[in-house]
């Protein structure tokens, strides 16, 4: 009773509150972490946040960081759709404010935005308090802190030159995963972009792990046809692995 007490002061206290988001104390802090830059983490986080919105209510995605690569950032992914875009521009952007898109809360930034935050900060981490953002589950893209994170998810393209350019990211992965304690965070291993048993064995064999999900590469068209048609490719394509992957986190909570 006492938790729907709680519940009900904070529809009252939160004036924008829409039907699919909830602020809640008891939140479930999910970061995917990219080993290599172009390893496919925002892929992953966007596709596991539409999931887990088809499957519960009070799912967020949080940009971790502003994107380098504006062309690939979040906002020019689901602009596309005149639908975020109606959204976007009623509700505006920022940390805690509600932006609905087919269930899913989208705290990111725009080109704008993403552009001030990076001078402002000059290369800096740029602080985010996870706990205070509305939503139950959060989905952190690219966090550059493991603070304040239930789970993570790490994110391997078997490309090799992208393999060796995130092994000091893959390391203080291992080491988080090895922690015993309070710091101890478990860790999902998702290889991304598999095309062939070869390349799955070969990582797994160069990095000593055992992949938990494989999500099958996409062909490139299916990008495209979604974009053309004002979509998103998770809804014009099969993603077992990432279907598999949400189905684990709600199963854990």
């Amino acid at each position: 009773m006492e938790r729907l007490f709680f519940r009900e002061k904070i529809k009252q206290d939160y004036k924008q509150l829409e039907e699919g988001v909830m602020l809640d104390r008891q939140k479930f802090v999910v970061g995917v972490i990219g080993i290599g830059a172009g390893a496919g983490a925002t892929f992953t986080a966007m596709g596991l946040a539409f999931r887990l919105g088809e499957m519960t209510s009070g799912v967020t995605y949080l940009e971790g960081q502003p994107h380098g690569n504006e062309c690939v950032s979040p906002y020019r992914l689901l602009a596309v759709d005149r639908d975020f875009r109606r959204t976007a521009e009623k509700n505006g952007h920022g940390t805690g404010r509600l932006n609905l898109y087919k269930k899913v809360n989208w705290q990111i930034y725009e080109p704008e935005e993403a552009e001030n935050a990076m001078q402002s900060h000059r290369g800096q981490e740029i602080p985010t308090d996870f706990r205070h953002l509305p939503g139950r589950i959060i989905i952190v893209d690219n966090p550059l802190s493991f603070d304040d994170l239930d789970l993570v998810v790490a994110v391997i393209d078997p490309f090799p030159p992208r393999i060796s350019a995130g092994l000091e990211t893959y390391k203080k992965i291992r080491e988080v995963a090895a922690k015993g304690g309070p710091q101890h965070r478990e860790v999902l291993w998702l290889i991304n972009k598999s095309d062939e048993g070869m390349a799955r064995r070969e990582t797994e064999r160069f990095l000593k792990l055992k992949f938990d999900f494989e999500q099958r590469l996409l062909p490139e068209e299916v990008f495209y046809k979604a974009a053309y048609n004002c979509s998103q490719p998770f809804f014009m394509s099969e993603t077992e692995g990432l279907d598999r992957l949400a189905a684990k986190i709600i199963n854990s909570i």
